[in-house]
């Protein structure tokens, strides 16, 4: 586990942009050191990128073997967030560690989701990256809201194996706060300004126990560093309401303490947040982070930062009928 949480939003973009050549055969490394093989000239140097103008960030913290939703947002020179429904793009992913001429699957679709309405959002896919994979390279294209033609190729390095759970995985048998057993009620527990009691009357061990399906949700809506908490939990809130009888419940993922009026981080002698120990045993790298846990106590979906409504319905959905 990290020292603290990080953000997920647009922190550090690619500063060199380098153009697309040529395609080789033979095996080269790339700036990181990682072999690469077939096409190796198409492809930037590790965490650059080629574009006809949208620098692109892979905003994953997490990016390792299996299924993975990828998570990009686009900026223009002056670091000005890109991007809106109007955009038409698609993501091909290729495994430049064996074969960086044929992707992985046909290229698909990746759907435009805001962050903070209006302000910033991403574009979100999914894609199964195979084991071994040391890196993987990404072109995007399509149109943005003006008709203009997009082309962007990054690339990404690949950890062995993951952070945080993957579906599939067992949930960590931990308690959650509810708000019947601490003196302040919810607000002793959640530092949002319009908290759902219901999102605070259930423990994660007590619905592990009893083979419960729930949702749960690391979020802290004033203290999210990527300022995408309070948005989450709005999309969150809106969702449960279409899907009633689903159990859904909210956590902060930072240590607080009570000032007499209201929660405040307890902050760690060089400043910074301190991760719960309920955030230690999710092993988790950043936050806001979304799981949905079936009745046999197994992951089903693992949500990374910012999510769609769209992804939201279909898990709840799901949860519904485990």
């Amino acid at each position: 586990m990290k020292k603290h949480l990080r953000s997920t939003v647009l922190a550090a973009l690619c500063a060199a942009l380098v153009a697309c050549g040529g395609a080789t055969p033979t095996p080269s490394a790339s700036a990181g050191g990682s072999a690469r093989n077939g096409c190796t000239d198409v492809w930037p140097a590790a965490g650059q990128a080629s574009s006809t103008g949208p620098l692109p960030m892979l905003a994953n913290s997490d990016l390792a073997p299996g299924a993975t939703r990828l998570i990009l947002g686009l900026v223009d020179s002056a670091s000005f967030p890109l991007g809106s429904p109007a955009w038409t793009l698609k993501s091909e992913v290729f495994d430049i560690t064996t074969d960086g001429c044929t992707p992985l699957a046909a290229a698909s679709p990746i759907p435009f989701t805001w962050a903070i309405t209006n302000v910033r959002g991403f574009f979100i896919g999914t894609t199964e990256i195979p084991v071994g994979a040391r890196e993987i390279g990404i072109v995007i294209s399509g149109t943005d809201a003006a008709g203009a033609t997009v082309l962007i190729r990054v690339t990404s390095f690949v950890q062995s194996a993951g952070i945080a759970p993957r579906p599939g995985n067992k949930a960590p048998i931990v308690a959650t706060p509810i708000a019947a057993t601490d003196p302040h009620g919810v607000a002793g527990i959640s530092t949002d300004p319009d908290p759902r009691d219901d999102f605070y009357t259930h423990s994660a061990s007590e619905l592990l126990a009893t083979g419960t399906p729930f949702l749960i949700a690391f979020a802290s809506p004033a203290f999210c560093v990527s300022q995408a908490c309070g948005p989450t939990l709005t999309i969150l809130k809106a969702a449960a309401d279409r899907h009633p009888g689903v159990v859904i419940m909210h956590v902060e993922p930072y240590q607080m303490s009570w000032n007499g009026t209201r929660l405040i981080p307890v902050l760690a002698t060089g400043g910074g947040l301190q991760p719960t120990s309920i955030v230690d045993a999710w092993q988790l790298p950043v936050e806001p982070w979304i799981f949905t846990v079936g009745r046999d106590g197994r992951i089903l979906r693992s949500f990374e930062g910012v999510i769609s409504p769209e992804e939201m319905d279909a898990a709840l959905a799901e949860l519904a009928a485990n």
